[in-house]
Order: structure tokens, then sequence, then C-alpha cells
């Protein structure tokens, strides 16, 4: 019996059949490598109930006032789950490994500067620039020094986003570790302005 229709019911037959998988898939790849027109067949089944919905990522972020800036926001979150499941259950490798993540840390840099606008409020709009932004969120104790210490890493590595303006070799550059930062001060952002600005809403 093929494992498709078996039940998934120990480590070991989950290991076979993520071996039969990736087998299957290569051999779909090989195939419509040497016949092209058929690559519209190729159209995988990702697996349903891993990536969050838009609405339970704007449930962590109904502080943010603007509704077109909060779905947009959500939309982007939606692409980080993408992002990690890639890294997570694929074993992409390399420097296309590392490009990944970067995507991945600069995208949730483009969310943290986001977050971090508040139209209306005194040193927290547009015409701030992110970094001015954060240092007044220190001023008004909505986060910590060490904090924004991992922001402004944060957003340094986000504008490595322009490649032209990249003053060294991105070979090796980009870490697991990097990545982990970044999810761990954007959670502490999200949850700090959440506690801050949630209730005036």
């Amino acid at each position: 019996m093929p494992i498709s229709q078996q039940e998934i019911q120990s480590p070991e037959h989950l290991s076979a059949a993520v071996v039969e998988a990736g087998t299957l898939l290569q051999m779909a790849h090989d195939y419509i490598g040497a016949n092209p027109q058929h690559s519209a067949i190729v159209r995988l089944r990702f697996p349903r109930g891993y990536l969050r919905t838009a609405a339970n990522h704007r449930q962590k972020i109904s502080f943010v006032e603007d509704r077109k800036l909060r779905a947009n926001i959500s939309y982007a979150l939606m692409t980080h789950d993408l992002l990690r499941w890639m890294f997570a259950h694929t074993d992409i490798s390399g420097q296309a490994r590392e490009m990944l993540i970067k995507e991945a840390i600069c995208l949730v840099g483009n969310v943290c500067e986001s977050l971090s606008l508040r139209p209306g409020y005194v040193g927290l709009g547009r015409k701030k620039s992110f970094a001015s932004r954060i240092d007044r969120y220190v001023e008004l104790e909505v986060i910590s020094a060490e904090l924004s210490t991992d922001l402004i890493w944060l957003w340094d590595k986000r504008n490595q986003e322009h490649i032209a303006d990249i003053p060294f070799s991105e070979w090796s550059h980009y870490s697991r570790e990097d990545w982990l930062r970044s999810v761990k001060a954007y959670r502490e952002f999200r949850d700090k302005l959440a506690d801050r600005y949630a209730a005036q809403k």
C-alpha cells in the first residue's frame, strides 16, 4: 500500500513518508526538466493548517490604528510563516539558505518599521526616521534600551535589502541566530506597543 494511503503513526513511518515525498518531488522535477511543456501540472498541495490567517495576525496587532496598514502587516507576517516553513521543512542549503534567512530578517525589519509609526503622536510620525522613533519610544518608557539596541540592529540588517549599497560580500553573512534575534525583537516590540496603545483605540 502506498504511504500516501496510510496514516502516519510513528517517527519511523514519518521518515519513510518524507523520503518518499522528496523522491517523488525530484522525479517530477526531473520529468518537467526534460518535458517543460508539462510544467503546469506540477502544483504541489501546500500543507493546510501551517500558515496562520491574516485575521490571526491582525488580532495581535490590533493597536495599529490604520486599517490598511494593519492588513498589509498581516499579509507580510503570512509571508514570514511561508519562509519559516521553507527553512524548517526543506534541505535548502548553502548561500540559497542564507538568502532565505536574509529575506525573512528584512521582512521582520519592515514589519517593525511599520509598527513604529503612530501619526499624531509627537516624534512617531512618518517624518521621523525609524531610529528617531525608536529613541522616542525609549523616552516614553514604552521599550527598554536593550530592546532599542536590538531594533536598531534589525534595521541595519533590513537596510542590506539594498544590494547595490552593501559594502561587503554577503557570503556566509546571515545565520539562523540572526533570524531568531530578529523575531525575538519583533515579538517584544509588538507586545510592548500592545501593552501601551491597545487600550487607547
